[in-house]
């Protein structure tokens, strides 16, 4: 059989017998219309010719292109395009066998594209992939991709994904499915041992529960759709994570390029108050004698905390709580400020007018509750808790419509209403404010005596807190995962800023560990080369919560994409939370006499997290605790345990990291 030029050219250096030959020349040129959907069985003629798959299917494929049919790219290469021009600029991944085609893309995109490729962070531990990809999303407010392989990889986002399901985060999660095909039919086959013993029954269920949307690319000619819906449940609220699984034989498909119009991919809009909300809302306000706002995520949308100032102004006499601590909602130096507690403070019992706002839990119904005679309002994403079956807490109205949208028209219908701004110039408006100045003061005096600040002093959260914020820069942006010191912290930091504080919000611990890492990413693109100076990141972490999550894992990957990110870790020898959670079970049980270590929740003899974070650096030469050593390190550790060793640590850590752009750990010993 005679072949033309191009023919020759891409079967050579291949010889196949002739009748084989024409039968694929002939259905190749009769069909390259539908190669995309065309199944060729070549097992009979392999075998009887000599022949292996992998030869035919070689020859199928130059084939196809030489005559102008199918790309030779995978379809997988679109999929992470389709990622980017959606907006996802980075992919945290933690690699496996399912992901042949993949990893062939990124070296693709890598070569061609270097300039307009997603970045590809690779990442020891999946914990740490998912934490990035979280911390980054709220900053930059769009989901980043999480790449991990098949179930196991699934189960070891562990509770990653519930932080980010709980705390409203949009991720991007994508994981490889075992190959469906054994006997090498298609290209992604089987060919490895774990192949048979990674399949679970049904993958996705491993995560369903706690993601917007669960989805399967079964065939590239659709997988850009499927990727923008998920995106969409993602973007839109209440935001959370997404999972899109794929078969090593469908990444492996061939495709013709094809584009999607991202402007109708969008998610849904913000929606609004109705009119009777409006006015019942603001005359609730306007006419209580204690009324008082509960936020915990409305600060997330960083134009948020400036129009509830507003409206506090507008209202004097307003006090705004926070029950979350997960946003800076409500700047604390504002006099309004009740400042945060996880759901359980005073300001709750004497309310008579309640406005919930992005909260899920205002209050502890067995310890603080409001009134029973008080009218409660909420405006909520997710106003009825939809994944949490027990959550009973009393609204005398619930609207499901986004905080900024809701207050600035809150805002404009107290400005608008004149019997409303009448009774507003009525003297006892004005006394109220004076009089929660006074309050306001007074707290603040008492938050003040708290701390001891003489040299030789011990530490604890609330001379830490003081000394953060005397010492860093008003630009620094705080990550905070410390369980029973956030409260202190809180008090001495005094976030004010839009953006400067930022909780997990739910309660999988070891989350700031990548958090922080990812903060720091999105901060850095934000700024830009040509934009303000970068700033500081400090992750607070507590030592039950840093050692909970592969903390080398995330100092190697600070290291190695120099990230650079100052970490304090809280050092009081083991989990102190479950010890405060026994005492409200039994409050004159066991535990009241029991210590840490009959109670197994001591970490003594305590790890050194200083040499830790050293170590997992990859930081050379013997560790020792002294800040003039290690400077040509990247990663640098000290340990420290008075209020003078620390106020030294953190003098070198704000022109370390600050300045040099390299890491820093300070083991503080409470």
């Amino acid at each position: 059989m005679q072949f033309g030029p191009t023919e020759d050219r891409c079967l050579s250096p291949l010889l196949l017998p002739s009748n084989i030959a024409e039968l694929l020349r002939l259905i190749l040129l009769q069909h390259r219309k539908y190669l995309g959907q065309l199944i060729i069985d070549v097992r009979e003629l392999s075998s009887r010719d000599g022949l292996t798959f992998k030869q035919l299917h070689n020859c199928v494929c130059r084939l196809r292109r030489a005559l102008g049919g199918m790309s030779s790219t995978f379809h997988i290469d679109r999929q992470l395009d389709s990622l980017l021009k959606a907006g996802v600029t980075t992919c945290f991944v933690n690699l496996g066998s399912d992901h042949p085609s993949l990893i062939e893309a990124i070296i693709k995109g890598k070569r061609e594209r270097p300039d307009s490729w997603p970045r590809i962070i690779t990442c020891p531990s999946e914990i740490t992939a998912i934490s990035m990809a979280d911390g980054f999303a709220r900053v930059s407010g769009r989901p980043q991709a999480v790449l991990v392989h098949v179930d196991v990889g699934t189960q070891a986002l562990g509770h990653g994904i519930h932080n980010a399901s709980i705390g409203r985060v949009p991720v991007f999660i994508f994981a490889g499915l075992c190959p469906y095909t054994e006997s090498g039919e298609l290209l992604g086959s089987r060919t490895e041992y774990q192949h048979w013993l990674q399949e679970a029954p049904d993958q996705k269920a491993i995560v369903r529960q706690y993601c917007r949307y669960t989805g399967e690319i079964r065939t590239g000619l659709n997988a850009k759709q499927t990727i923008g819906r998920a995106l969409q449940f993602a973007n839109s609220t209440p935001r959370g994570p997404v999972y899109v699984a794929s078969a090593r034989e469908t990444l492996a498909e061939e495709i013709q390029p094809y584009s999607l119009d991202q402007k109708q991919w969008v998610p849904i809009g913000p929606s609004a108050l109705p009119d009777d909300a409006i006015q019942s809302i603001s005359t609730a306000l306007v006419e209580a004698e204690r009324p008082l706002i509960i936020t915990g995520y409305s600060g997330r949308d960083r134009r948020t905390p400036e129009v509830l100032v507003e409206l506090v102004n507008l209202v004097p006499g307003i006090r705004v709580h926070d029950t979350g601590g997960s946003d800076m909602c409500f700047p604390f130096s504002h006099p309004a400020s009740e400042g945060f507690r996880l759901g359980f403070d005073e300001c709750t019992r004497d309310a008579d007018v309640i406005l919930v706002l992005d909260c899920d839990v205002p209050w502890i119904p067995a310890r603080n509750p409001p009134p029973k005679n008080a009218k409660i309002y909420q405006v909520d994403s997710d106003p009825l808790n939809q994944q949490m079956p027990v959550s009973f807490f009393p609204a005398n109205g619930r609207w499901k419509a986004e905080s900024y949208t809701s207050l600035k028209q809150l805002v404009a219908y107290i400005k608008s209403d004149s019997s409303l701004l009448h009774a507003l110039r009525d003297s006892k408006y004005a006394a109220r404010k004076a009089a929660q100045l006074e309050a306001y003061k007074a707290r603040l005096g008492k938050i003040a005596a708290r701390c001891r600040l003489g040299d030789q002093e011990a530490l604890d959260e609330h001379n830490v807190g003081h000394l953060l914020k005397a010492s860093l820069p008003s630009s620094t942006t705080f990550v905070l995962e410390s369980i029973t010191a956030a409260h202190g912290l809180s008090d001495q930091i005094r976030p004010d800023r839009p953006g400067s504080w930022i909780n997990c919000g739910s309660t999988g611990i070891g989350w700031s560990n990548g958090a922080a890492l990812g903060v720091k990413m999105a901060l850095q693109d934000l700024e830009g080369p040509d934009g303000p100076k970068p700033s500081l990141v400090c992750h607070v972490v507590g030592d039950g919560s840093f050692m909970d999550a592969a903390p080398s894992s995330a100092i190697w990957v600070a290291s190695k994409y120099q990230i650079p990110v100052l970490t304090i870790v809280l050092n009081n020898g083991g989990w102190k939370a479950p010890r405060n959670s026994a005492e409200l079970v039994y409050p004159g049980g066991l535990n009241a006499s029991a210590g840490d270590e009959e109670m197994n929740l001591s970490f003594r003899p305590t790890p050194n997290y200083a040499a830790l974070a050293e170590a997992a650096a990859g930081s050379e030469g013997n560790w020792v605790s002294d800040m003039r050593d290690g400077t040509e390190s990247w990663m640098k550790g000290v340990r420290v345990t008075t209020v003078k060793e620390f106020k030294e640590a953190l003098e070198h850590a704000t022109s370390r990291v600050a300045e040099e752009g390299k890491g820093m750990l300070i083991e503080v010993q409470l």
